[in-house]
């Protein structure tokens, strides 16, 4: 039987999920589906290495070819996501390459070092803990491609500085597309590499969010991009910190208190035993955080929204002005680089949902100015403050020093490389395509294969994105996530195109 790429890669992607549950179906015989031989030579195409490999970026300049990137120049404008995801710690060994997989495996500059380290150190080579990810995305297509992955044990940013510029190096000769941008969160490591393409013109106090892309022609910016649902938790969580849960801030401004109390008051006397109130999504679970809570980006967007900053000044008035001020302002900002697609602004009578079509976009001006202003006003208004407070006790009445320099990062780049690609003939700019959000989709996908296991090994996770890179965008977007995503109401596109097939007989040699 001939099989449609579709029902190829939706089976592919049930197997993956469960090889139990397709097996049973298939064997029920209520409908036809491939035997699991048949999907074996469509999943196993491409290699299950670590590092970079010659045939999966032959892969991804297919793939590139097919969604039209290379049509017109705007089109091969990509950014570069990264981030680790937790492994089991052991060896397993691989029955093809005859290799222990699980140790610590980078570039191979990296591994030399860390040979010699070891020497030094008369000690023995270390078990990875993690998996560092690299992600290509598209910006005016639908691309999302994992291009290679590392096992890790914590990266730390001179070990990430050879393989990122690695990466863009592979993006720009061997691919021909143009990396703009590379979007990782707020972790030490991370800040660390921002921080190591600082210019020695600049002042101590002055964040790093763009250096020049040596590999580009003509000469080009490169953008560095904190994800920003991972600033809106942590802003969040500073929040909740304040005259609540462990207390270690007290955020202040202009003479008021910016407290969780306001929001617990707010819950306990108008929406927890009310029939109708305004902020209607809150629940207890939005209120008393958990470590698991706390990683829903949900959550954090629903207390900073509108209805809850109306709720609190309709009830409370000017004793909560400034944590209104504060809601508000997390809320457009998430709203501003949020634009997920063209009629999103429309159905929800949002304009700050519009995607972003003019280099002169108000919203720009809002962002750079009154936004960040706004954290300047607030620093201003604590250094001002009238009584004896020590330097720490300062800066706990506003939020983190790496929030603050995430925020100031993300906007500023965010903020230019937009006005640069619209300048490079791109129609619109969706501001979703800067976020993580599709790596954190591959994440969950790469737990939810070990079923109840869900910290997969080393061999289990360079295994699955080999198949994961066949069936692309065929994979169903996770609801119960921390991602901000949701599933389209019209399902998957048709995707017609030819599934490359691993040849079942080699040629017989005369």
């Amino acid at each position: 039987m001939r099989w449609h790429p579709m029902i190829i890669k939706w089976c592919l992607y049930m197997r993956n999920k469960s090889r139990k549950a397709y097996d049973t179906l298939r064997n029920t015989g209520f409908i036809a589906l491939p035997s699991t031989r048949t999907l074996f030579d469509y999943s196993h195409i491409l290699p299950s290495k670590t590092g970079f490999e010659d045939s999966i970026l032959e892969h991804l300049i297919k793939e590139a070819q097919e969604l039209g990137m290379y049509s017109e120049p705007h089109k091969s404008f990509v950014g570069i996501l990264q981030d680790e995801v937790k492994v089991s710690q052991g060896l397993v060994y691989d029955k093809k390459t005859g290799e222990l997989v699980g140790f610590v495996d980078l570039d191979s500059t990296s591994n030399e070092l860390m040979k010699l380290e070891n020497i030094l150190n008369d000690s023995k080579p270390g078990l990875a803990t993690n998996m560092l990810v690299i992600m290509v995305r598209g910006i005016s297509s639908s691309l999302k491609y994992p291009i290679a992955c590392f096992p890790t044990k914590g990266i730390t940013a001179d070990f990430l500085y050879p393989i990122l510029w690695e990466t863009v190096e592979s993006l720009e000769y061997d691919c021909n597309l143009k990396p703009v941008f590379i979007t990782c969160d707020g972790a030490a490591a991370n800040r660390k590499f921002f921080a190591l393409h600082k210019s020695p013109t600049c002042t101590s106090g002055d964040d790093c969010f763009w250096t020049w892309n040596p590999f580009s022609m003509p000469k080009r910016k490169m953008f560095f991009i904190s994800d920003v649902p991972h600033l809106l938790k942590t802003a969040r969580n500073c929040f909740s910190n304040s005259y609540s849960h462990n207390q270690k801030r007290k955020l202040w401004k202009d003479g008021r208190d910016i407290s969780w109390a306001h929001i617990l008051r707010l819950y306990e006397e108008n929406i927890e035993n009310n029939l109708y109130c305004q902020a209607n999504k809150i629940t207890r679970s939005h209120i008393d955080l958990t470590p698991f809570s706390k990683m829903k980006v949900n959550y954090a967007a629903q207390i900073f929204s509108e209805t809850v900053a109306s709720s609190l000044e309709l009830m409370y008035g000017d004793s909560v002005l400034e944590t209104v001020h504060f809601i508000r302002h997390m809320n457009k900002f998430f709203d501003c680089l949020n634009t997920r697609n063209l009629k999103e602004s429309a159905r929800k009578r949002n304009d700050n949902l519009k995607p972003y079509c003019d280099i002169d976009d108000p919203r720009f001006e809002y962002l750079t100015k009154d936004f960040l202003g706004y954290f300047s006003e607030w620093k201003t208004s604590v250094n001002n403050r009238n009584g004896d407070y020590s330097k720490s006790e300062k800066d706990n009445m506003q939020l983190s020093h790496q929030t603050l320099s995430g925020l100031h990062i993300s906007v500023n780049s965010i903020v230019e490389c937009s006005k640069f690609l619209l300048s490079e003939g791109v129609e619109f700019i969706l501001t979703s395509h800067y976020n993580q959000d599709p790596l954190e989709e591959e994440f969950s996908h790469l737990r939810h294969k070990g079923g109840s296991n869900d910290n997969p090994t080393v061999y289990d996770i360079k295994n699955n994105l080999s198949q994961m890179r066949v069936i692309g965008s065929t994979a169903l977007a996770p609801i119960h996530s921390n991602i901000t995503k949701h599933r389209k109401a019209g399902g998957l596109p048709i995707d017609c195109r030819p599934i490359a097939k691993k040849p079942r007989f080699s040629k017989l040699r005369v």
